[in-house]
């Protein structure tokens, strides 16, 4: 299994850095890898809060990115399904993910983030 890192996937996405934007674009473009939830987090929290990315834009790029033929994850479609929230909804993306796995498969989610009971429908 191969594993990507919030770098690789920050100078691919930024294109930032000519020399390690070549080598995260090979990468990310040839090599078929593994991302997992934890660093898709981090490549969000840091796209909006050091770049200042739009939600909207976070989420449409790594929409896409997750839906690579040679990308793997735990879950895309939760993914996707938080992606959406995250857009749309005034929560963090950990809370968005919460309530795609409650909304898309029934799980249960024990929270006092008034914020995330509402969304959720408590």
């Amino acid at each position: 299994m191969k594993r990507v890192d919030a770098n690789i996937i920050l100078r691919y996405l930024l294109a930032d850095h000519p020399e390690f934007t070549e080598r995260a674009t090979r990468i990310m473009e040839t090599e078929s890898v593994t991302i997992s939830c934890e660093v898709i987090c981090e490549v969000v929290y840091v796209l909006g809060g050091v770049y200042e990315v739009t939600r909207d834009e976070i989420s449409n790029k790594l929409s896409e990115l997750v839906k690579f033929e040679n990308v793997e994850t735990a879950d895309t479609d939760v993914l996707c399904c938080a992606f959406g929230t995250f857009a749309k909804k005034n929560v963090d993306f950990v809370d968005a993910l919460l309530f795609a796995h409650h909304h898309l498969h029934g799980d249960q989610v024990y929270t006092f983030d008034k914020k995330l009971n509402r969304l959720i429908g408590i």
